[in-house]
């Protein structure tokens, strides 16, 4: 083992499943030059060849196919191993709250929340429906640990808050695969100028409801909202009726039904996904929850990417 660092052994892994080294690069949060680097000192320690690079893609050698398998082995154990030691701590029960708005279905949390639990089996974990706006408040009360959603105010000057970006998106459209807007690879505002929209309502964001009004408003017209809902999936289904155009974001639409296509609004600002917390926090709970939460998201972004 002499010569071996952990990180080489995760940045491994991660090609050996991804079996692509851009893309094991950024979930790891590093370049790929420095993510070959480390595997190349990997394979000089070890002794054997892991991996094999060509045009057409990267495989794994027999020995790398045996280290992959043994490493997934060796992690599940380390989390077992980390597990026992806080049950024997006593460290057998822990909450974690968080605050968020379910409607805006952030793909990348509940593979978090499984992963976590993993490491704290008696997690509970307590959901308070709220805005960004609220979660400031929340969060320095300590009514939640964690909040998501995008920031559309600024933070306290104090510092007693962080947030951290982890998700990029735009705002989006869904349509039915024969509607004419679906030709599209793209839509802008004034294309909704004629369709009967179908939005979230008000009280689920408002001030990203009232930015969407005023975008159209801008372009002279006042949008033709038929229906407005607090639950995605029901505007998903009235979509698929042939009800209308549904307006939202790309993470709301992260898997839309078969039949159903999104399309980005090509002229309104990008929105980007936080994370957010209190300043120190120490708890590894909370550290462990947004670092997968971060990693997660990543995963999620390049899926995404990869889709489009």
């Amino acid at each position: 083992m002499r010569g071996i660092e952990l990180r080489q052994l995760r940045y491994f892994s991660l090609v050996a499943k991804e079996l692509h080294f851009r893309r094991a690069a950024e979930l790891a949060f590093v370049t790929q030059p420095a993510l070959s680097q480390q595997i190349a000192k990997l394979e000089q320690t070890v002794g054997v060849e892991l991996l094999r690079r060509d045009r057409r893609g990267v495989e794994l050698t027999p020995a790398g196919v045996v280290l992959r398998d043994e490493l997934d082995t060796m992690f599940d154990q380390m989390e077992r191993a980390l597990r026992l030691t806080r049950e024997a701590g006593h460290y057998r029960s822990c909450a974690l709250s968080i605050g968020l708005v379910e409607y805006t279905n952030l793909v990348f949390i509940p593979p978090a929340l499984i992963r976590l639990q993993a490491l704290y089996p008696n997690m509970r974990v307590q959901r308070h429906e709220m805005s960004s706006v609220l979660q400031a408040d929340a969060l320095q009360k300590h009514s939640i640990d964690v909040g998501f959603g995008v920031q559309v105010a600024p933070l306290p000057e104090d510092g007693s808050l962080l947030a951290q970006p982890i998700f990029d998106s735009s705002w989006a459209v869904l349509v039915r695969e024969d509607a004419p807007l679906a030709a599209r690879a793209s839509v802008t505002v004034d294309d909704l100028r004629s369709e009967r929209l179908i939005m979230f309502e008000r009280g689920v964001n408002t001030v990203l409801y009232d930015r969407m009004v005023d975008a159209c408003r801008e372009r002279g017209f006042t949008p033709n909202f038929v229906y407005q809902t607090s639950q995605a999936q029901m505007g998903m289904s009235l979509v698929s009726q042939g009800m209308g155009t549904m307006v939202g974001t790309t993470y709301v639409f992260s898997a839309p039904p078969a039949g159903l296509v999104v399309l980005p609004v090509a002229d309104m600002p990008p929105l980007q996904v936080q994370v957010f917390s209190r300043s120190g926090e120490d708890r590894p709970l909370i550290l462990e929850f947004i670092e997968l939460v971060a990693a997660e998201a990543r995963r999620a972004q390049l899926d995404l990417a990869a889709r489009s």
